[in-house]
């Protein structure tokens, strides 16, 4: 048991002597090596060799299209990001060594990727959508369905919805209504209604008219018309049979016609009629 005991101290104060344990403490922007602290290359430099107990870290800068952006131990730079026009990218900002080269996408795409390193066309807003947020070279278009009052009819990734046009600003009247992918229909349709309708009610009042004047003389002239052939025909047969010609003005109320010559009295009201055998 003893003897157990001394082997593990043994060992114990053996690998202590071969690894010590650094009991000191880097500061920030510091790494420990070889039990001592090396000060960390800043950043667009890269390191060339480790510090040692007589000399210092030594850094050197990123060449020519590389950087680093960190404080660090790097022994190599990373390139600058590569803007490939082919896959729709362009330079946004150029790299320095201590940032990356920052693409964009070409006007009408965007990024597909968060590192950009690809574009995709803009997406299209669709009839009866409007472009609430326009596309930039990293985000896609933002679309909205167009409200009351609003409408677009074409699919576009820069056109917002628009309004209704105002027919009475005008001076017309509305024909159709709008929805969110037609606009109002302005047009003078009920003006043209009256303009069509009035000059029809003239020519029919005046056919009216017209009939009615022509029935009124009718009326008034086949009264005179049989007046004047009876009293050819008294005028005639009294000339036959040498009378005195009778004036009008000493004709009775009662109605008399001529008969082969013979008066036939008619009383006014009543159908009674004196027929010419009765007389002879």
């Amino acid at each position: 048991m003893v003897r157990l005991l001394l082997q593990g101290l043994f060992w114990g104060c053996f690998l202590t002597t071969v690894h010590p344990e650094s009991l000191t403490a880097c500061k920030e922007n510091q790494y420990s090596i070889n039990s001592q602290c090396c000060d960390l290359c800043q950043p667009g430099k890269k390191l060339v060799k480790d510090c040692s107990e007589a000399a210092s870290t030594e850094c050197t800068s990123c060449g020519r299209d590389e950087f680093l952006d960190t404080w660090n131990r790097e022994p190599r730079c990373h390139q600058h990001q590569y803007c490939d026009h082919n896959l729709g990218l362009r330079i946004l900002e150029e790299g320095t060594a201590e940032t990356d080269t920052t693409c964009t996408c070409i006007e009408g795409q965007h990024c597909a990727n968060k590192a950009c390193e690809s574009c995709i066309p803009h997406s299209l807003c669709a009839p009866g959508f409007g472009v609430k947020q326009m596309a930039t070279g990293v985000l896609d278009t933002i679309c909205e369905g167009c409200p009351v009052g609003f409408f677009s009819n074409v699919s576009s990734a820069l056109d917002k919805c628009r309004p209704w046009t105002s027919c009475e600003t005008q001076g017309l009247v509305e024909i159709r209504a709008g929805t969110n992918v037609t606009d109002v229909r302005c047009g003078v349709q009920n003006r043209t209604r009256i303009l069509v309708v009035i000059p029809i009610v003239l020519a029919v009042l005046c056919t009216v008219i017209s009939v009615l004047a022509c029935i009124w003389k009718l009326r008034i002239k086949k009264p005179e018309e049989d007046t004047e052939l009876q009293s050819f025909e008294l005028t005639q047969c009294q000339a036959g049979s040498g009378q005195k010609p009778v004036e009008s003005e000493d004709i009775s109320p009662v109605q008399e016609t001529l008969l082969g010559c013979q008066p036939v009295s008619q009383e006014d009201g009543k159908e009674s009629r004196v027929s010419v055998q009765e007389r002879l």
